[in-house]
């Protein structure tokens, strides 16, 4: 990367630019691994799941960053937006969506994602608040300030409008750089094979 990254929200047309940008980056993410299938059926696992990500499944209203140079795509992330929750379904929508999470998570899986998201609706700061529910770093640009460079962008129209911003991360590191950008660990708890930290940024004047 010889340039600074440029971030900005994607296009319509983005959507599987962005999908690519976080399977490469989850390769080995503990909290997805916690629930998706694995073993030989882990590599397309994850990129279905991303690609039904970045499209309707998580939330229709997500909002899709790209960060990208040299005409590459290094880093992305999905937001929802003060109000919007992961995975809000209809019953209806919910029996639609059966096939495709079943096949990304299996039986077993799918028992442990629903108690995961149980765990993690109980840590949200009360008050509206954007939720950055995934941002990755392509694997060939982690180390060169991509992640933070995407957080500035999106954090920046958050503290003009004065809203608050949630995550949650599952890896140590990740928890740092976090911190360097004013989140604070606001709840913890542990599963099986991974922890979760749940951390919550106050707007900035």
């Amino acid at each position: 990367m010889n340039v600074p990254p440029t971030v900005r929200i994607a296009g319509p047309a983005e959507k599987d630019a962005v999908a690519a940008v976080l399977h490469d980056a989850f390769v080995d993410e503990d909290g997805l691994n916690y629930w998706l299938r694995q073993g030989a059926a882990k590599e397309r696992a994850r990129r279905r799941f991303f690609h039904a990500a970045v499209r309707d499944t998580l939330h229709p209203n997500r909002e899709l960053w790209l960060a990208e140079a040299d005409g590459l795509h290094l880093g992305g992330a999905i937001w929802l937006r003060p109000g919007d929750k992961a995975f809000d379904h209809s019953p209806l929508q919910e029996v639609m969506l059966l096939p495709l999470l079943y096949s990304i998570a299996g039986f077993e899986g799918l028992q442990r994602a629903r108690a995961l998201g149980g765990r993690l609706a109980a840590h949200h700061p009360r008050e509206p608040h954007a939720h950055l529910s995934f941002l990755g770093v392509a694997t060939a640009a982690q180390g060169r300030g991509v992640g933070s460079t995407l957080l500035k962008a999106a954090l920046a129209p958050l503290d003009a409008a004065g809203v608050t911003a949630y995550l949650e991360a599952s890896k140590p590191r990740n928890v740092a750089l976090y911190q360097r950008h004013g989140f604070e660990v606001t709840g913890e708890f542990e599963l099986p094979g991974v922890h979760f930290w749940c951390m919550t940024r106050r707007p900035r004047t």
